[in-house]
């Protein structure tokens, strides 16, 4: 009886204690809990008329802006975005990995393959990064990855001024991951070119 009690205990409060949008005094906010402060209440400046929490509970839209966590995900029109899968999202101007545009991609042709590959028309993608090859048609990943790790563009630019010709403005984060991929004559490392 003792070990029933205790599971019902704990399913209760982890079930309060669940992240998500929440209205809270009659403004909306975005509410987490972490064992070092506890609950963290985020308000959110939304149109309350057109909030509406999606299917994906940590994304919301309202009619001005689309939400990641809280936070306005920065160029996403709230009346075309959509989910795609495995943290990918787009709308009828950009794709999305998580709350970062893939840089200059082309969301009527983009395709996922295996994280964190994906690819579009006229590039292949590893994670918000475009990858340095011009063949495209070729591309295969030979070992997909799950691990996401992003940065500021500015900071990755310092360490990987091959890619320097990145707005920093229009995009100011990146996210990429670990898997290899191939063309016929290269080999990726994840973004990196090794072969």
């Amino acid at each position: 009886m003792k070990n029933i009690f205790f599971i019902l205990t704990l399913t209760l409060i982890l079930v309060s204690c669940s992240r998500g949008y929440k209205k809270i005094d009659g403004k909306w906010a975005f509410v987490t809990y972490d064992e070092a402060v506890g609950k963290r209440v985020k308000y959110l400046d939304v149109d309350n008329e057109t909030f509406k929490v999606l299917e994906n509970k940590d994304y919301a839209i309202d009619k001005n802006n689309v939400y990641s966590w809280g936070e306005i995900i920065k160029n996403a029109d709230p009346n075309s975005f959509h989910f795609l899968d495995n943290g990918y999202s787009a709308d009828k101007n950009n794709v999305f990995l998580d709350d970062v545009m893939v840089i200059n991609a082309d969301p009527k042709t983009f395709k996922i393959l295996e994280f964190p590959y994906s690819k579009d028309s006229k590039k292949i993608y590893c994670g918000t990064l475009p990858l340095l090859t011009s063949d495209i048609s070729g591309f295969v990943v030979v070992k997909k990855g799950s691990m996401r790790i992003g940065a500021l563009t500015s900071s990755f630019i310092k360490s990987n001024p091959e890619y320097a010709w990145i707005d920093t403005i229009k995009y100011d984060g990146v996210v990429y991951g670990e898997g290899i991929g191939k063309t016929k004559n290269e080999q990726f490392n994840g973004y990196k070119k090794i072969k």
